[in-house]
């Protein structure tokens, strides 16, 4: 991660595991979303990670998203396994946490593969146009920028991965699946 980043997203999610309900949990998650591409995002961008290839994107993502929705799954999954008769189940906070850092980490590896396909086209790096086409790869929306309403289209994105989660199994396969979805929008953007 670059400098001061890891310091701010862990300042973020400190921040979500203090919500107590839903309704605290999902405006916490769209306040850190919009600060993620507010403020952090540029800074991503300028340090990208060397994720040069679709291919290594789509591993990176989806190992990610999946281990977040596991966090989600975690009690259900350890009752298939035989032996095991409880599990603790994660709390909210806990699953909020892992969720964000998912997402930011999905947009940060969708942010560095724009930034490489650029460079090998030759052409400038802007952070605001990289992360407006992050932005769309991840709301499949053209008009997107970095608003409420495009945190919100997150955050409601991030609610669709959860309630695929109640079905062991089926939550990890969706969310690496969905984290997969940025790739492959952001491989078909022309350079």
């Amino acid at each position: 991660m670059p400098p001061g980043t890891s310091a701010e997203l862990r300042a973020a999610m400190v921040r979500l595991r203090q919500s107590r309900t839903p309704r605290q949990a999902v405006s916490a998650l769209e306040h850190e979303i919009e600060h993620l591409f507010e403020n952090v995002a540029p800074t991503l961008v300028r340090h990208p990670l060397p994720l040069r290839t679709p291919a290594r994107a789509y591993a990176t993502v989806a190992t990610v998203a999946g281990a977040a929705a596991a966090v989600e799954e975690i009690e259900a999954i350890a009752l298939l396994i035989p032996g095991v008769n409880t599990a603790a189940a994660p709390t909210l906070p806990l699953v909020v946490a892992a969720s964000f850092g998912a997402l930011a980490l999905e947009a940060y590896v969708a942010a560095s593969l724009r930034v490489h396909m650029l460079e090998a086209a030759g052409r400038a790096v802007e952070a605001s146009s990289v992360i407006r086409d992050v932005l769309r790869a991840m709301t499949g929306r053209e008009d997107v920028r970095v608003t409420k309403f495009a945190a919100k289209a997150l955050t409601r994105r991030m609610l669709r991965r959860w309630s695929r989660g109640i079905v062991p199994f089926v939550g990890i396969g969706y969310a690496s699946w969905d984290a997969q979805k940025t790739i492959r929008a952001i491989a078909r953007m022309p350079a």
